[in-house]
């Protein structure tokens, strides 16, 4: 009752931030897209609900939404196996806190490394034992792919793959009922995480992680007006090609870095580090390496930046160079 009160008491307050539970997952072009894995299937139907009854779950006060949408995907994976077993969302959470690279003591995580927690490690259930890792490894995942945050694509995942994550800028004014709407400006906003489970001709269903209390049984509503940051699909079953869909090369560059590098430089330093922003993920694949130090290098650059916590010059300077070299030298 306490945790139904706090959310009761904090909608009030249209000043009182939410935890921010989830931050955007940084940009990498290594990430596969659902267009890639799509199995065909017929036209998307006006309307589709998952034929299964997921466990409404609360995170309560903590910022562990990511992980909290993340066993709710798992649990509706095996139900579908027709397993009916819940998984531990506060082990998840830790899990994700030891890959997401963000700062420390920064609440929250991203989709992308709760992804690659149950894709590399697995998902303890409730209750188990955290050491026994041939457990935890039997509930792994095959892959995911990301979703354009277009609401037919939305849909579209729906129907295809099932329960699929959703995550949204919100405030709290904009969700004190299941009927929730965009951030109006001067709210205070927050990252969320959530489950889409359903769909009709003007709207989606998704699942919560605020008890059953919060919304409509747990469930909410939201329009195409207002339009996820980050959707993902969660794949059972990938394509035997699925290693050529990745746009990275499959060998690892070798090069050592001993110079500043600047936009317009035209040299072998800077192909080499257009073939190792490709390797990261920090440029696409299909772009070819020219030696010359453009806006595309530029961005790619910021992206690794980004990723490492330097500044994003989009200049290569000491400590670009310096990350740069711990990772390819």
């Amino acid at each position: 009752m306490w945790i139904t009160n706090f959310f009761k008491n904090l909608f009030k307050d249209k000043n009182t931030p939410m935890p921010n539970g989830l931050v955007p997952s940084p940009i990498d072009y290594r990430d596969i897209p659902l267009s890639a894995v799509s199995t065909g299937v017929n036209p998307t139907p006006a309307s589709y609900q998952i034929p299964y009854k997921l466990t409404i779950k609360n995170q309560g006060i903590k910022p562990y939404c990511v992980a909290y949408a993340g066993t709710t995907i798992k649990e509706y994976l095996e139900r579908r196996q027709g397993n009916i077993i819940e998984f531990d969302p506060d082990w998840l959470y830790k899990q994700c806190k030891l890959i997401d690279g963000l700062m420390p003591g920064q609440e929250g995580t991203t989709f992308r490394a709760m992804l690659l927690v149950l894709k590399n490690v697995g998902c303890l259930p409730l209750g188990g034992d955290t050491n026994d890792l041939k457990t935890i490894a039997k509930y792994r995942i095959a892959g995911y792919a990301y979703v354009n945050c277009d609401f037919n694509s939305i849909k579209r995942a729906i129907y295809e793959f099932g329960a699929i994550l959703i995550g949204f800028v919100g405030s709290n004014g904009g969700w004190q009922t299941a009927y929730i709407r965009i951030p109006k400006p001067g709210e205070v906003t927050w990252g969320h995480a959530t489950t889409g489970i359903a769909f009709d001709v003007t709207y989606v269903n998704g699942q919560n992680s605020w008890g059953d209390q919060w919304g409509s049984g747990g469930l909410f509503q939201f329009l195409q007006t207002y339009t996820p940051f980050e959707v993902w699909a969660v794949i059972s079953d990938l394509p035997d090609n699925w290693q050529d869909l990745l746009p990275q090369p499959n060998d690892k560059p070798k090069y050592t870095f001993t110079v500043n590098l600047l936009p317009g430089y035209n040299n072998a330093d800077v192909k080499a580090l257009q073939d190792c922003l490709k390797w990261l993920g920090c440029m696409a694949k299909t772009q070819t390496s020219t030696s010359y130090y453009g806006p595309i290098t530029v961005a790619a650059v910021k992206i690794f930046q980004g990723r490492y916590g330097i500044l994003q010059t989009g200049n290569v300077g000491p400590l670009t160079i310096q990350k740069l070299n711990d990772l390819f030298q």
